[in-house]
C-alpha cells in the first residue's frame, strides 16, 4: 500500500492549516511533535499520528510532503529516506521584507502547503463542527503580548452580548480568562483546558468566535463557524488569514511590525491592539451573525 507522509512539527494554527491538505491526501501519516499529537488526530484524512520525539519515523514512504521545511524537518525527511519528497517553499526572506521594508506579502500559508502537496486548495470548512448552540465564544489569549487585544475591551464587549458567552483559552491563560468573564457578568463561562476535547466542541458549536492571531482563530476558520478575527502586529494579508468572516484591524505604517508577533510594542504604545473600537469589533460580530 502506497504510504504518503505528511510532516509539520507545530505550531498549533500551521498544524490546523495542514487541514485541507491531509483531506485531499489522505490517507496520511502525519508526523508531528508529540506535543501536537491530539490535535493532529483530529485533521481529517490523518489514520496515523507519528509523535516525535516519542515514535519512530516512518521507513522508506512512498512519499513525504514537508510543510514545515527547516532544517531539523528536513534532517527528519532525509531520516526516512522517502522515494519522493516535496517542500514548502518557506519564503524566510519575503516575510523579513515585508516586515524591515514594508515589501509585498508572501503567498497564503495554505497555498504554499498546496503547491508543496501538488493540489489545489479545496474548499473550506475543513473540519467537521457540531451543530451551533447559541452561546458566543471569546478568545482573548495568545502566546504573544502584543496580539492580544485589552482584557477592559473584552469585557466591554462582552457586556454588549445577549446570551451565553464562552471565555476560551489554553492552559496558560486561565488568569486572564477568568478576569474576563467576571467582568463580562454571570452569562460568561470561563473554559480552559490542556487538551482539546472540549475547546473543539466549544468552538464547534459556537453560533460566533471572537478571536486575536492565534491557533483558536484557525480552528474556528476551519470548522467554518462564523468568526471576526482581531490583527495587530501582524496582517490580514500577511499570508496566514484565509477564512471566511470578518477582520477588524487599524491601519498603521508601523504594520506588521514582527512575522509571528512578540512580547512588546517596539514603539512603546500599542496602537494596533489598543485602538481597535470595541463599537467596530460588536459591528463585525453582528454582521457574520446575522448577514
Amino acid at each position: 500500500m502506497t504510504e504518503t507522509v505528511v510532516l509539520r512539527m507545530g505550531s498549533m494554527g500551521d498544524i490546523i492549516l495542514a487541514a485541507p491538505i491531509t483531506r485531499a491526501l489522505g490517507p496520511v501519516t502525519f508526523v508531528t511533535h508529540a506535543r501536537w499529537a491530539d490535535l493532529v488526530r483530529r485533521l481529517p484524512g490523518v489514520v496515523r499520528v507519528v509523535a516525535w520525539p516519542d515514535d519512530p519515523l516512518p521507513v522508506a514512504p512512498d512519499r513525504v510532503v514537508d510543510l514545515q521545511a527547516d532544517l531539523r524537518a528536513r534532517w527528519l525527511v532525509h531520516t526516512m529516506q522517502p522515494a519522493h519528497a516535496t517542500h514548502i517553499h518557506r519564503h524566510d526572506w519575503t516575510r523579513r521584507a515585508r516586515v524591515w521594508l514594508g515589501a509585498a506579502p508572501a503567498p497564503r500559508v495554505v497555498h504554499r502547503y498546496a503547491q508543496a502537496a501538488g493540489i489545489a486548495v479545496p474548499e473550506g470548512p475543513w473540519l467537521e463542527r457540531s451543530p451551533p448552540a447559541h452561546h458566543i465564544v471569546l478568545v482573548p489569549g495568545a502566546k504573544w503580548a502584543t496580539k492580544r487585544w485589552p482584557a477592559t475591551a473584552w469585557v466591554s464587549l462582552g457586556r454588549r452580548l445577549a446570551g451565553p458567552v464562552v471565555v476560551l483559552g489554553g492552559p496558560d491563560d486561565g488568569e486572564l480568562v477568568d478576569t474576563i468573564a467576571r467582568g463580562i457578568g454571570p452569562d460568561a463561562t470561563p473554559l480552559t483546558e490542556r487538551g482539546f476535547d472540549r475547546t473543539f466542541a466549544t468552538i464547534g458549536s459556537a453560533r460566533a468566535v471572537v478571536a486575536g492571531d492565534t491557533g483558536l482563530m484557525h480552528l474556528a476558520g476551519a470548522m467554518g463557524v462564523p468568526l471576526v478575527a482581531l490583527f495587530g502586529p501582524t496582517t490580514s494579508v500577511d499570508g496566514f488569514w484565509c477564512h471566511a468572516g470578518r477582520v477588524v484591524e487599524v491601519d498603521l505604517p508601523c504594520r506588521p511590525c514582527s512575522r509571528h508577533g512578540s512580547a512588546s510594542c517596539g514603539r512603546g504604545h500599542h496602537a494596533c491592539m489598543n485602538l481597535l473600537p470595541v463599537a467596530s469589533v460588536h459591528a463585525a460580530l453582528q454582521a457574520v451573525v446575522d448577514p
